[in-house]
């Protein structure tokens, strides 16, 4: 058995690299969800680079480029070192400069050629560099250079496995390119070679668990979809499935990614009855019971689409059964019962429920509001929302005849002020008017965020007042208030708000939301200190977050141009490698 260190591809570097003006040694790898905030702080800070670059500014392009060369070759890691390259590559060529970027591949080919000629130590040192070629090939053919990617994968890589992968990114880009025959017939060939390889890639253990090559047919199932290849997609999906960790505390779920992935693709009812009859009968595999995490995860995703494309008949018919997977034990897999799953499964009826209720399918809406009964919270909420929605079409008999259905007199008392809001956005102010007058006595502070909805700005700031404690659920109105009214842009409320929150984790979000609104309304230079006021917290969770708002101020000063402040905001970025992106750019 060969033990991979990762089932997941190696992170590399965004576009933003031909804009480097110094290199510095990557931080160490951070947890899975981290990294891909991180990938999408510098994905919009790459965006912003090539804003920069074609701005007028006293830089010439072409000391760019050769500076961002220069930190390219100094780049220590292969695959990171050859993306580089490639990047800038293709940056060369979209101006013009046709010979220069040619010189450039062939950099990034010789040095993928170095590196299959490299010594190995042992089969995981072996299993790293065909991985790492892989790699290269995919990014050859992104530059455009498809070809040359196919002979490296034919002459360089003696890997099935790593052929398929490398095949399957490459069936990508052909197919990103407008040739999607030539795509499917890759990936028919993806296919074959990764079937045609008999090493053994899973492992689980304590700590993890991982199957190397169900990781790449979940990635090939998704690109079958994107060619239109749905039946080929679907026998791949049903071919995998997940795993989890001896203890319990990781798991991956490739069948379920597999369909996630072909779900993206599909934009027609029938392609999504078609992935259902397939989806219904997961897992598939012989002796595997099957985590139903998996089904929650795909069933959820497929009633949602159908949703959005009016089958509602289906997708209510999928709810249901989805309704009875988080009760069902499955008796080798116990840790995550029963809380997780019934935790899960009730979100997802939830999320369901509202999404009809907003679409105007109230009865679809009730009949998911139902399936809740054994969360009788998640079903107030629901209902609160159907009431509203409800009122909005003007129907108030039914909209009062759902709130009074709320089992929680507070939330029934908030389900009724939601009426109110929608009567007054559809101008039945005298209904709305009353229908108020009769809530006053029942007013408590958790009514205060549907108050500050309905312009009772000093009745619901008095009710808050009144809060004697800092329980959660005090936190919590507080936390929904300065929200509402970061909605209706009214910040300095917010803000005194939010100071009377305990903990940073409970303050970020409000912080984060009033910056992110002053940066659509324009207003940079009060977001960017608002900014820099998070500088300080060391909440765990903020750093990433913190980094997109300043990534976002950033891109706004270069658009209005003002660039020394976007230098400013820049600096303040957290992550080595997107700070040092922008700074660049900016370099006079």
């Amino acid at each position: 058995m060969t033990i991979l260190a990762s089932s997941k591809p190696a992170i590399h570097f965004p576009i933003a690299l031909l804009l480097l003006f110094e290199f510095k040694q990557p931080a160490q790898a951070a947890p899975a969800v981290q990294v891909t905030q991180t990938l999408t702080t510098s994905g919009s800070l790459t965006e912003l680079g090539i804003q920069i670059a074609e701005s007028p500014t006293p830089k010439p392009a072409e000391a760019l480029f050769e500076r961002a060369i220069q930190i390219a070759e100094a780049i220590p890691t292969f695959t990171e070192r050859t993306q580089a390259l490639l990047t800038i590559a293709r940056r060369l060529r979209e101006v013009n400069q046709v010979s220069r970027s040619q010189q450039l591949i062939e950099r990034a080919i010789q040095l993928s050629l170095d590196r299959v000629s490299e010594p190995v130590k042992d089969d995981y040192d072996k299993a790293r560099q065909q991985e790492d070629l892989a790699i290269i090939s995919a990014q050859l053919a992104e530059a455009g250079q498809v070809d040359r990617a196919l002979q490296l994968v034919k002459t360089r890589i003696s890997s099935n496995l790593r052929k398929g992968q490398a095949l399957n990114k490459i069936a990508v880009a052909v197919a990103h390119q407008g040739n999607a025959q030539q795509a499917r017939e890759l990936l028919s060939e993806a296919v074959r070679s990764v079937k045609g390889d008999t090493e053994d890639y899973a492992y689980e253990s304590n700590g993890s668990c991982g199957n190397e090559k169900f990781a790449i047919f979940s990635d090939i199932a998704k690109s079958l979809s994107l060619v239109s290849e749905l039946d080929q997609a679907l026998q791949v999906a049903e071919t995998i499935w997940g795993c989890n960790s001896a203890s319990g505390d990781a798991a991956q779920y490739y069948q379920a990614w597999a369909y996630l992935g072909i779900l993206s693709h599909l934009e027609t009812v029938e392609q999504l009855q078609q992935t259902w009859n397939s989806a219904k009968q997961m897992p598939q595999a012989p002796n595997v019971s099957g985590d139903p995490v998996e089904r929650l995860m795909t069933w959820h995703e497929l009633a949602d689409k159908l949703i959005d494309l009016g089958d509602i008949p289906l997708a209510l018919s999928i709810t249901t059964q989805l309704s009875t997977l988080s009760k069902v034990k499955d008796g080798t897999r116990t840790y995550i019962y029963p809380e997780f799953l019934v935790e899960m499964g009730q979100k997802d009826l939830q999320k369901t429920a509202l999404k009809l209720a907003k679409k105007r399918q109230f009865e679809a809406a009730l009949q998911v509001t139902q399936l809740l009964a054994d969360a009788p919270s998640r079903q107030d909420i629901v209902r609160k929302e159907i009431a509203g929605q409800l009122a909005h079409t003007k129907q108030l008999d039914k909209a009062m005849q759902v709130a009074n259905s709320v089992s929680d007199t507070t939330m029934r008392t908030r389900s009724k002020l939601a009426i109110v809001e929608n009567l007054q956005k559809v101008g039945l102010t005298a209904q709305a008017d009353t229908l108020f007058e009769s809530l006053i006595p029942m007013l408590t502070p958790e009514s205060a965020p549907e108050l500050i909805a309905i312009g009772q700005r000093d009745r619901a700031l008095n009710l808050i007042a009144k809060l004697d404690g800092q329980s959660d659920a005090h936190q919590r109105i507080l936390i929904e208030t300065a929200l509402q009214f970061v909605n209706l842009n009214q910040f300095k409320p917010a803000l005194e708000l939010s100071s009377k929150l305990k903990e940073n984790g409970n303050r970020h979000p409000v912080l984060l939301a009033i910056a992110a609104q002053q940066v659509k309304l324009g207003q940079l230079d009060q977001a960017m200190e608002l900014a820099l006021s998070l500088k300080n917290s060391s909440h765990w969770e903020l750093p990433p977050q913190r980094d997109r708002l300043l990534a976002s101020i950033a891109n706004e000063f270069v658009r209005s141009g003002q660039f020394e402040k976007a230098r400013q905001a820049a600096e303040e970025i957290s992550e080595d490698l997107a700070r040092v992106a922008v700074i660049s750019g900016l370099a006079k």
